[in-house]
């Protein structure tokens, strides 16, 4: 029976760009040091303000960190204070500055006219800041070369609005080009979020999954999802998310989830390292290696076409390297079948898993869809032949 989406978690968890994890994992150090200087500057017997710049690569969460951070210090501070939170990549910055100070005029009930130009838009909102006294957080998402004209200029004069900003970038401040004063003077904490380890990407996917999905999914997907993201997109939770809305529209339509699913709704997201001709991955000169190399491949091919197997074991290659020596009545060889995988691992037909099995031994994924490899070596054997 197919499912409906009512029936089917809460998928606002996946496709709401807005939507905030109950708990924001991993991201306790950081959200630590942010709440401790806001609490200070919050302060109503020591109002000061405070400009936050958060950078680090693109996925990494820095959005979704700003705003369970702005939820965080309203549980945390029981005195008012007004955020207000904007993406300056939709609008140009003149466009920006009119949303802002529209947004801080409802905010305080104050009746809003309509403004074009930038210099009356900047003396209203000096002129409505004047008018109160409760703290201002302007929170900037995806601060760029093209917006931060517009963004120093409100850290710039941030102790003269009383405002406080937190911006997020993939920039750091050290490489903003044109880079003037303004950022070093009034940066008040520069906060780098560095990337997740496997274990904590995986944390993260389990939570989501919870929250989003009635049934628990098999461990193995989860840990080969954060394999590929992590050898190929630098272990970027935003692109775990993508592949788990594939995941969602198949489990609501009644169909398995499997390895071959997995693979091919990674590969829009990710930049593997050969597409499509395999003959590249395939330059051997060693005639004994050729001569075993294939027929070993054509095995583990075989292994994964089992849409069961998601990983192999290092004890389970070396099994399927004793039968195909068998087969050629060729002797085995401990040293030949380490080359073979270090081979296999560096043409791209094997990749290291992050996580090990409980008897902590090396397992192995693919990317390459194992039917298409037959096939290829199907035809690799039979030019062989001619």
């Amino acid at each position: 029976m197919t499912l409906s989406p009512s029936q089917f978690g809460y998928p606002r968890a996946l496709y709401d760009p807005n939507y905030v994890p109950p708990k924001l994992l991993h991201r306790t150090k950081e959200l630590k040091s942010l709440l401790n200087i806001f609490q200070s500057s919050l302060n109503p017997g020591d109002l000061f303000d405070i400009n936050v710049y958060i950078h680090g690569i693109r996925g990494i969460g820095k959005t979704v960190f700003a705003k369970y951070f702005i939820e965080l210090l309203k549980a945390n501070f029981e005195e008012k204070f007004i955020p207000i939170h904007l993406n300056l990549t939709i609008k140009n910055p003149n466009e920006n500055l009119r949303l802002i100070v529209e947004l801080y005029s409802q905010s305080i009930s104050n009746k809003f006219t309509y403004l074009k130009n930038s210099k009356e838009l900047w003396s209203y909102f000096h002129f409505l800041r004047n008018k109160s006294n409760i703290p201002l957080i302007l929170i900037f998402d995806n601060v760029d070369y093209f917006n931060q004209p517009l963004y120093e200029r409100f850290i710039r004069y941030s102790k003269d609005l009383k405002i406080s900003t937190i911006a997020t970038s993939q920039i750091s401040p050290r490489s903003w080009k044109n880079k003037s004063d303004v950022l070093t003077e009034y940066l008040d904490f520069p906060l780098k979020l560095d990337i997740y380890s496997p274990s904590a990407l995986l944390d993260i996917l389990s939570q989501r999954i919870s929250i989003a999905f009635p049934v628990e999914l098999d461990h193995e997907i989860l840990q080969y999802i954060v394999d590929i993201v992590t050898q190929f997109d630098n272990y970027r939770p935003s692109t775990c998310i993508t592949v788990l809305k594939t995941i969602y529209h198949q489990l609501i339509s009644g169909n398995d989830i499997n390895p071959t699913l997995i693979r091919e709704s990674s590969y829009p997201l990710l930049e593997f390292p050969y597409q499509g001709d395999l003959d590249c991955l395939l330059q051997l000169d060693d005639s004994l290696i050729e001569l075993l190399y294939y027929p070993f491949l054509e095995k583990i091919a075989l292994y994964f076409k089992n849409g069961k197997n998601i990983y192999v074991s290092y004890k389970e290659l070396f099994r399927i390297y004793r039968i195909a020596c068998d087969e050629l009545l060729l002797p085995y060889n401990q040293n030949q079948f380490e080359k073979f995988i270090e081979k296999l691992v560096f043409d791209g037909f094997l990749y290291p898993s992050q996580f090990n099995a409980n008897t902590n031994e090396n397992r192995f994924f693919i990317i390459i869809d194992p039917f298409r490899l037959l096939e290829y070596l199907e035809i690799k054997f039979s030019e062989d032949l001619d």
